[in-house]
């Protein structure tokens, strides 16, 4: 860690600490900004480009033009791939041929805020509506594929009723959402009553409780066949949250990998493969 990364961390804790003494609100709103606030690296466009043997599109949601890209034929059904927070489409690629090979049309997509799609603030809820829209829009989509906030997306459009998958399958499924804005709070020496406030102001912006976002609450209204496939090694969402995933949905099946990570699971060949043939029915 470099010295000028250390002062600006203590120069953020400083601004918290006082802000919270001072003005709770002011600081919850400043949280809730950085909270909904998705890295943008600087590759984005470039990332793109591994998508070129694609049809792109664009799709209009709230504002934002959201880009999106179809592999395969008109007629055929659809697997949607959803990535995860800070990640793009390019993310999904390594999916999109053994589900060709399978039969299916593949359509992946940018979230909002993310990669060369539009927008500066999102979160899960924009995640799950994106989701049902991008569907909606391409029809005959019978299985998602979600990785990690991607993942809590389907769950989500699936347990409120706006999409009807037959089959999802969750890579690296987060299950507590305020243990992980706990995390996120440390990470910032954010304290907890700012914590609190950042909370409340997210809940507010999108109208919906946090209790009511959590994957492992939403799953046993969910009828959806599904895998979880989770990493052992995973450092940013750990195992554990995958079991709880696979625990509360009916009839879920649980595939544990062993030293890929959070990321470099997403281009492992076992993990494609199994995943086409799950919803390949195989």
């Amino acid at each position: 860690m470099t010295a000028a990364f250390s002062l600006s961390r203590i120069s953020t804790n400083v601004r918290f600490s006082a802000s919270a003494l001072l003005f709770p609100e002011m600081a919850g709103a400043l949280a809730e900004r950085m909270f909904l606030t998705p890295p943008r690296p600087r590759d984005a466009a470039a990332s793109a480009l591994d998508l070129i043997d694609a049809r792109a599109s664009f799709l209009e949601h709230r504002g934002r033009h959201i880009a999106m890209w179809r592999w395969g034929a008109r007629e055929a059904p659809a697997v949607l791939l959803a990535h995860g927070w800070g990640g793009n489409a390019a993310q999904m690629r390594a999916f999109v041929f053994p589900l060709l090979q399978a039969g299916y049309r593949v359509v992946a997509y940018d979230q909002p805020a993310h990669g060369v799609s539009e927008g500066r603030l999102t979160g899960l809820p924009d995640f799950a509506d994106v989701l049902s829209v991008v569907a909606a829009h391409h029809g005959h989509v019978q299985a998602v594929i979600g990785h990690s906030l991607g993942a809590a997306a389907a769950a989500l459009s699936l347990a409120m009723g706006r999409s009807s998958f037959r089959k999802a399958v969750l890579v690296s499924p987060p299950s507590d959402l305020v243990g992980y804005s706990r995390r996120f709070a440390r990470w910032y020496w954010m304290p907890e009553a700012v914590r609190r406030a950042m909370q409340t102001a997210i809940e507010e912006r999108y109208g919906m409780r946090w209790e009511e976002l959590e994957v492992a609450r939403v799953a046993p209204r969910v009828a959806a066949q599904a895998l979880v496939i989770h990493d052992r090694n995973d450092r940013v969402t750990p195992w554990r949250h995958g079991a709880e995933v696979a625990r509360h949905w009916r009839g879920a099946q649980l595939l544990t990998t062993e030293g890929l990570g959070h990321n470099r699971i997403l281009s492992n060949e076992d993990v494609t493969r199994a995943a086409a043939a799950f919803v390949a029915g195989s």
